[in-house]
Formats: structure tokens, sequence, C-alpha cells
């Protein structure tokens, strides 16, 4: 008989012995001596000065092939047997090239970004969230860095972070406001998300706001005004930007007694102003002033909130019915 080997949704992490099906005990013997008898890691020296010893990186390596390697495969390259069909694909950390590192574009995320990534998983994929001791999760990242010679010839990115408080407190209504505008309108100290994005006004309201903040009104828009678009990638896929509506945010959580509105805040900011990695969405950080770049995570804050709801549901039929209008009457 052969052996099986499942994976209980909810017993994800410190429980999954206790998940597994009985195997066959000869085939878990054999595994057993295969894993003795293979060779410890040697020391990795990281770019940044720090040299990991064998020890953790032994503790990484098993922990990688019981939670990781089904995914991720034995080589990091993301061709694990559970990997075909997944989509988005696991990642292949041969490439070392991240989404959500937490610093500029292109450079090598800090552990704790890493360590984010694991225990919280990302939302909408097959990466889940792993309850794993401290001391496993912390040898785990160290190991994945064996797979890319990039982490031995180049130190980590800094980390984008806020210059300072959050310049809206107390001021929720007039951040959305100001973040609503920073959202559609493309100028200066503007991001014009809805380039990408879905935008969330009708072509009369678009019109409107961007007259009041340009002093310019425009006569045409896209077609797919109300949809996200669908985008290049360095990952070999494309991509379409999410619907703030509709769809969840990998890295962003719903809120909880253990995750604050204001914590949920802080990594919306952390993502518009880092960007994401290898993907079109670009880093804001130094191209928006500060406070704006807070309005924009209190406007899609406030978007998220939505999400599942009734209002959610009657605002897409509002854009919808825009678009139908716009068709019937021939214009973009």
């Amino acid at each position: 008989m052969g052996s099986v080997l499942v994976l209980h949704r909810g017993a994800v992490g410190r429980d999954v012995r206790g998940a597994l099906l009985p195997v066959n005990r000869a085939a878990a013997i054999a595994l057993v001596w295969l894993c003795a008898c293979s060779d410890a890691p040697a020391p990795l020296r990281l770019a940044d000065g720090r040299v990991i010893d064998s020890a953790t990186l032994e503790r990484g390596r098993d922990a990688y092939r019981l939670y990781c390697q089904s995914c991720h495969g034995e080589r990091g390259d993301g061709r694990g047997p559970a990997a075909p069909g997944q989509r988005p694909p696991p990642r292949d950390f041969t490439q070392a090239q991240f989404k959500f590192g937490g610093v500029a574009a292109g450079e090598l995320p800090v552990d704790e970004a890493l360590l984010r990534t694991v225990r919280r998983g990302l939302q909408g994929t097959a990466m889940q969230g792993w309850d794993l001791p401290e001391e496993d999760r912390a040898a785990v990242i160290q190991y994945l860095k064996t797979f890319s010679p990039r982490w031995r010839d180049e130190p980590p990115g800094t980390p984008i972070e806020p210059d300072g408080a959050d310049p809206w407190q107390g001021r929720e209504a007039e951040a959305v406001a100001k973040g609503r505008a920073v959202y559609h309108v493309m100028a200066k100290d503007h991001a014009g998300c809805s380039s990408c994005h879905p935008a969330y006004l009708t072509r009369a309201e678009l019109a409107d706001l961007t007259e009041s903040v340009t002093g310019v009104r425009p006569t045409a828009f896209a077609r797919d005004l109300h949809h996200g678009r669908l985008r290049d990638t360095e990952y070999g896929v494309k991509a379409i930007a999410p619907d703030f509506l509709l769809q969840p945010l990998k890295t962003i959580g719903p809120v909880t007694a253990e995750y604050s509105r204001e914590a949920q805040r802080r990594d919306l900011y952390r993502v518009i102003a880092a960007g994401v990695g290898g993907t079109a969405m670009p880093q804001w950080k130094g191209a928006l002033p500060e406070e704006n770049l807070w309005a924009l995570a209190y406007y899609v804050q406030s978007l998220i909130d939505l999400r599942g709801t009734p209002a959610a549901l009657t605002w897409r039929e509002k854009l919808d019915a825009d678009d139908r209008l716009a068709v019937s009457a021939g214009t973009p």
C-alpha cells in the first residue's frame, strides 16, 4: 500500500504532526534514515557580515522539508509536487525576488519581512500562515537563503517605514477624502492608482474630482475604467491589479482583536510606500508627500471595510451601470 500524507487545513504548524494520517512504517523509517545520512549544511556567510551556523541551517532544512518543500520544491525552485495548478505559483527562491519585502523594488528583504510572510501567510493563495515555534521560523528563513547566491553577494535593503506618526490621526474622514483624490487623479503629488486598479467613481464624478485638482476637466476615459488592468510581472506570469471592494489583499488581514485598524493601516502604508517587487506596482515613498501616502492607506482601508457587504455590491452595480451608459452613448 502507498503512503498517504494529509494536512488538515485547521492544523497548520505546530499541530501538523498530529494531523498526519498513518503512513507505511517501512517508508517512514527509510525517510528518517535518508535524512540522518544527509550532510549537515555548511555555514552560510551573508553579504551583510552575518554567518549562519550549520545547526541553524540544519534546523531550517528540517522545517523546510516538512512544511515548505511540497510547494517550493527540494531545490527551492517553486516546483514541488503540490505546485502544479497553483495560481499564483509558489515563490522560486532561486531567483531571490520577493513581492512583499518592504524594501525598494529589486532589493533583498530584511528578515522581519520574511518572518511576517511565514507567520501570516498570503491571503488568496496556497501560502497559509504557519504557526511554528519561533526558532523554526527564524531557522527556515535562513535556510531559504541557501538557494540563491544573491544573499552571499548583496546585503538586504533598508526597510521602508513611515517617517513619523500618522499625520491624519483623529481626522479619518478628511484623510479618506484626500486619499480618494490621490488615488484617482494623475497630477503632481497624486498617484493616479486607477490607471491600474479600478476607479471607484463614475465618469462624471471622476471628471468633477479631476477638475477640482487640476483645473482641467477630462472628457475621455478608459473603457475598462472600473476594472483592474492586466500587467506584466518579472515572475513569468501576468497579474491583475486587485479590486479592493471584492478581493482580499495578500498581506492585509481583516481587523481582529489582535490586529487593530491602526496596524492594518500601517501595513497598507508599507505596501503602498515600498511597492510590490517584480510587478507594475511602483515604490511611492519619495514620490509622494508623506501625508498623501497615509491618505492613500486610509482610502484603501475604507474600501476594504466594505468588502463582502451589500454596500460593496451596490457600489459595483453603480459603476457597472456607468459603464453600460458610456457604451450606449458611444463614449469611452
